[in-house]
């Protein structure tokens, strides 16, 4: 993508969205010749602007795109470190980063990707009681029936461990002060 020369039109909500930084983070770290064009109120709007031919493309989770990637009307390029069944082999953005900073602020995106929405407890939680917690949802996730019934409601139910999210958790809230205002000044919350 980066020495096609041609350049890329990607579709995007607005800053703050997925479809939004996920490329402008691609053209301002990685080098990607891509133009964004925001200001699409879904990503259903975004997709009709695929199939009308105004933007080449689009940002979003694989759950959301399955079914125009059925339909052949897009195929997944990259990706970001989440990774779900059947992109594995796509490359990952990071892996693609020019420098350690920009890698770190790649890294920086995905961090919600991999954690998910987590479920939280307050601190001073008896210990006992957290664990009797992480093992509950480590079990619901392998019940059957649980499992047919998001199926059927087609919800996806997706697991991230404890520990695997503490971690991620952890490295985003030690990155150093410079990578964190890098950071800032290409992904806005709130606004």
């Amino acid at each position: 993508m980066r020495k096609s020369g041609k350049q890329i039109v990607i579709g995007a909500t607005g800053p703050g969205a997925n479809t939004y930084d996920f490329p402008l983070l691609l053209k301002e770290l990685l080098g990607v010749n891509i133009k964004i064009v925001s200001g699409y109120s879904s990503s259903s709007d975004i997709m009709l602007a695929i199939e009308r031919k105004e933007v080449d493309g689009r940002a979003g989770s694989l759950s959301s795109i399955t079914p125009f990637i059925d339909r052949k009307l897009v195929h997944p390029v990259i990706r970001a470190r989440a990774s779900e069944p059947g992109i594995e082999q796509l490359p990952v953005d990071e892996s693609l980063a020019p420098n350690a900073r920009a890698k770190a602020i790649m890294a920086l995106r995905s961090a919600p990707e991999i954690v998910g929405r987590p479920y939280v407890m307050t601190p001073g939680t008896p210990a006992e009681l957290l664990q009797t917690m992480r093992t509950a949802f480590a079990s619901a996730i392998k019940d059957p029936a649980l499992m047919a019934e998001a199926k059927k409601a087609k919800a996806e139910l997706d697991y991230t461990p404890a520990d695997k999210a503490l971690e991620v958790m952890k490295e985003v809230l030690n990155q150093p002060k410079d990578v964190v205002e890098e950071f800032s000044k290409y992904i806005k919350f709130g606004e």
